[in-house]
């Protein structure tokens, strides 16, 4: 079974595609806490994406 590259663990089940397939939700999840959200740095006044509630 394949392992996570960040910690080490098994992976119960794998992305097929996508650059966090050989990590584990864990590890996912304190990755994406770092990485700013859209509307965190979006300077667009009439932005779909921040305008939609």
């Amino acid at each position: 079974m394949p392992t996570c590259e960040e910690c080490g663990d098994e992976l119960q089940e794998t992305n097929p595609g996508g650059r966090y397939r050989d990590k584990c939700m864990d590890c996912i999840e304190e990755i994406a806490e770092d990485i700013p959200s859209h509307r965190e740095q979006c300077d667009d006044p009439d932005c779909l994406t921040c305008t939609t509630p």
